[in-house]
């Protein structure tokens, strides 16, 4: 099933294969109904299952993206140019970012063979304009490691394909329950019935 995912309207077709139904949709955008009951769902149940699971093909390693760092020596008062405390760097989320996983030191000479969790925050800093998400720790030159957004099937593992294809399917089901066929197939375009019917072609 999933060596022929390579759009999210395959997603969708696949879903709607697994409920059973014949209705197909040339893309999210067609105008017909299916095509925006799956719209409204298609991003949030893609990121709820990115988040909720620990994919590695979604795991990235970046450097960090240092914001503000606190004084060596305290001053008084602390005012808003520096982390708030006990925190001492504060850096950038990454924009692509779903789940910050951990944070971790860079390596200087060897790698860390023997791992120990570092404690962080995400915080959003309000001194920005507009507010900015940001991560608060006390690890200097720090790595971030966290869950990224994929929106391409074609790069995803098949594990998580064939995953997202049965949450599309349960969250497409009770909009479908119901519905008259012709009206399903029948965008305000009035051009589904031939862009269902060249999709199974």
């Amino acid at each position: 099933m999933t060596s022929s995912i390579q759009s999210p309207a395959d997603a969708i077709n696949a879903a709607l294969t697994a409920l059973g139904s014949m209705d197909r949709i040339g893309n999210l955008y067609d105008g017909s109904i299916i095509s925006k009951k799956a719209l409204d769902i298609y991003g949030q149940t893609r990121d709820a299952l990115m988040i909720d699971g620990d994919w590695e093909f979604l795991e990235r390693n970046v450097n960090s993206v240092l914001l503000k760092q606190a004084p060596m020596v305290y001053l008084s008062p602390w005012t808003s140019q520096y982390p708030p405390q006990p925190w001492i760097y504060e850096y950038a989320y990454p924009a692509d970012a779903l789940k910050i996983r951990s944070v971790k030191p860079t390596a200087v000479f060897v790698p860390n063979f023997d791992p120990q969790p570092w404690p962080y925050s995400v915080d959003n800093d309000n001194n920005f304009t507009p507010a900015q998400r940001v991560i608060l720790t006390n690890v200097p030159s720090a790595i971030i490691v966290y869950t990224g957004r994929v929106t391409d099937p074609t790069t995803w593992d098949a594990d998580f394909t064939e995953e997202f294809i049965i949450e599309l399917a349960k969250k497409l089901a009770p909009g479908l329950k119901g519905l008259d066929v012709e009206k399903i197939l029948i965008p305000e375009q009035g051009q589904a019935k031939q862009i269902a019917k060249s999709n199974q072609e």
